[in-house]
């Protein structure tokens, strides 16, 4: 079952670095939070998590699992990079690879979102099919 507690502690544990930047677990939990409700807007749903906002039994579907991290983790990242961090002297130069970073998880988070939209339609049981009368106008040939 997905637990906030396990996102938040696998998004820990996979973003600790060695500069000490690590997230404090409230803005891991947003960063969750904040994916899901993306999740819940493109997917027009209402998915929750066990743990997220008092939710006793979450329903958040596996396939919806590897799009939730990749989304939060951009969440994390940026968030992190509008932090203070004159204090980190070598993070100055970490600072733009932090940036794209964050760019690429948010791209793989939009890929992995048209996937599951993509699946949502295969799986619907009346496909939407349009039908038109192609009309040729004679100057086109």
């Amino acid at each position: 079952m997905i637990t906030l507690s396990s996102l938040t502690e696998r998004l820990g544990t996979q973003f600790l670095d060695p500069h000490a930047l690590a997230a404090p677990q409230e803005t891991r939990e947003e960063a969750v939070r904040l994916a899901l409700e993306e999740i819940n807007l493109s997917l027009n749903q209402a998915y929750s998590i066990t743990g997220l906002d008092g939710e006793l039994a979450g329903d958040l579907p596996e396939n919806c699992l590897p799009a939730l991290f990749s989304g939060a983790a951009a969440i994390l990242i940026s968030t992190v990079l509008h932090y203070d961090l004159s204090s980190h002297s070598n993070l100055a130069a970490d600072w733009a690879q932090l940036q794209l970073w964050a760019q690429h998880l948010k791209r793989q988070f939009d890929t992995q979102m048209d996937r599951l939209r993509l699946q949502e339609l295969q799986n619907a049981q009346s496909a939407m099919h349009i039908q038109w009368e192609w009309q040729e106008s004679e100057s086109w040939r």
